[in-house]
């Protein structure tokens, strides 16, 4: 399951001091994974899980955190900001102090995996595509995130370049 990684590197990258310098800080485990499958004459499945990225010892605005996750989600799960309640994510918190806590987001994914049968019958090729392309629709508008604000102060920063 390729997102689970994928957002551990990316909350990485943009927060460096918090994760780089502190790897352990950054918890990230599956809960109730379930594969959704049907007969056919591919092997194709889908896998459908909560993915929980556990933060601890987080000081600052929650902004810092919440941000990156939105930006995250828009490139590996883009539909969950369609959803009829707009509520892409869940998270918990302890507040441990004036400045520290503990904070656990839940988000539900799903991966597709397209799996072909070899033509020479020795096994089988196995391919994640990339999730649908939203982007076009606002024909000819095209946005690539590369800063988060909070309050008129700038939270991260990307090196992605621009459109």
């Amino acid at each position: 399951m390729r997102k689970a990684d994928s957002l551990r590197r990316w909350l990485t990258a943009c927060l460096p001091l918090d994760f780089k310098d502190h790897p352990d800080r950054l918890q990230i485990y599956i809960e109730g994974g379930q594969i959704a499958a049907r007969q056919s004459h591919t092997l194709s499945f889908v896998y459908q899980y909560t993915l929980k990225a556990l933060v601890t010892d987080f000081s600052g605005d929650a902004d810092r955190l919440m941000v990156p996750v939105l930006a995250w989600i828009t490139k590996e799960q883009p539909q969950l900001l369609r959803k009829q309640d707009s509520q892409p994510f869940s998270f918990e918190a302890e507040l441990l102090d004036l400045d520290t806590s503990d904070i656990e987001i839940s988000i539900d994914l799903t991966e597709n995996v397209i799996v072909t049968p070899r033509t020479d019958g020795s096994g089988y090729d196995v391919e994640h595509p990339p999730e649908p392309d939203f982007t076009d629709s606002f024909a000819g508008v095209g946005a690539t995130f590369r800063q988060g604000f909070g309050n008129a102060e700038l939270l991260l920063e990307s090196d992605a370049p621009a459109p």
